[in-house]
């Protein structure tokens, strides 16, 4: 039996809806992956975390009134009286015969519109996927500026270290050029003595700190 003009209507109105949805979750799909291929070739550029966020808010949105529709035809289900009002000629019918329609009469609108509540579903979850795949990359993305930050962080240390140590020699060099009479001039070995000490004394601090930044201490606890 063909459907009423009324519920042909209701149907050509939601299949329009899923219809556009699912064009646009087509149109998503080639932007997220030419997306995910690009973060990946610049992921030590600044931009490239702030490429994410437009596309993350667009699906966002996207979902948004995915779920809204979900959430409307959701509520309808859930109420025979308004499935039943959808049904003008049956209504006008039964009313002018003094009848009144039968609660399980709605059926074939609670047929339609559960199918394309699945649909509506079957969209959602695609958009769930899209979203699921810019979030990783996003948090790929930060995880790895938080490495390469750290690198950074560990060679400035060590350069720090490193200019430490040289500056034991630089300044027992400085103390001894000072052309002061110390008593030790005519001490044979001496300079040999003084840059073996510093050397020692700047590579030992060298040591106990690299060990320390290594946790090497820690390890073998």
């Amino acid at each position: 039996k063909r459907p009423h003009f009324e519920i042909r209507m209701v149907e050509e109105i939601i299949r329009e809806v899923c219809t556009m949805y699912n064009r646009r979750i087509r149109l998503y799909e080639p932007i997220v992956n030419s997306l995910m291929d690009r973060v990946t070739n610049e992921v030590f550029s600044p931009s490239g975390l702030h490429k994410l966020v437009p596309v993350k808010d667009s699906l966002q949105h996207f979902e948004m009134n995915v779920k809204g529709a979900i959430h409307c035809i959701t509520d309808l289900l859930s109420n025979d009286e308004d499935m039943l009002d959808l049904l003008l000629t049956e209504k006008s019918a039964a009313k002018s015969k003094n009848q009144e329609l039968h609660i399980k009469a709605h059926e074939n609108v609670e047929l339609l519109l559960e199918e394309y509540g699945r649909q509506l579903n079957s969209i959602l979850l695609e958009i769930a996927y899209l979203l699921q795949r810019v979030q990783s990359k996003q948090d790929m993305v930060a995880l790895s500026l938080d490495a390469y930050r750290n690198r950074m962080i560990r060679m400035n240390l060590y350069l720090s270290m490193g200019g430490i140590s040289l500056a034991f020699g630089t300044a027992v060099a400085g103390f001894f050029g000072m052309n002061v009479i110390n008593g030790m001039e005519q001490t044979e070995g001496i300079f040999e003595a003084i840059v073996l000490g510093s050397t020692l004394t700047g590579g030992l601090f060298l040591g106990a700190c690299a060990s320390y930044v290594d946790g090497s201490r820690m390890q073998r606890r």
